[in-house]
């Protein structure tokens, strides 16, 4: 079963948006819980987390813009042929 455009972008911005959520969490847990063993290490998953779900939340998002771009450019260009069919 394959997602549609439009349920695949929003899938995208919820996953990223989680992941970025889930780096901030962890970069909490670091700076309050973390030793010195797991602390960089801790902090840079955190950071790729918080890198990696905002691009991916980005990237969703401009899907989801040039898809709704898409469909109002067929639809106007759709209403206009119709205004131009019924002019005399």
């Amino acid at each position: 079963m394959r997602a549609s455009g439009a349920t695949w972008a929003k899938l995208e911005i919820l996953i990223g948006l989680a992941a970025v959520s889930t780096g901030h969490l962890l970069s909490i847990y670091t700076i309050v819980h973390a030793g010195p063993t797991w602390f960089w290490r801790f902090l840079a998953a955190s950071v790729l987390l918080q890198t990696l779900g905002g691009y991916l939340a980005l990237a969703g998002h401009r899907s989801h813009l040039y898809q709704s771009q898409n469909k109002l450019a067929a639809y106007l260009a759709a209403l206009l042929r119709q205004q131009a069919d019924d002019r005399p």
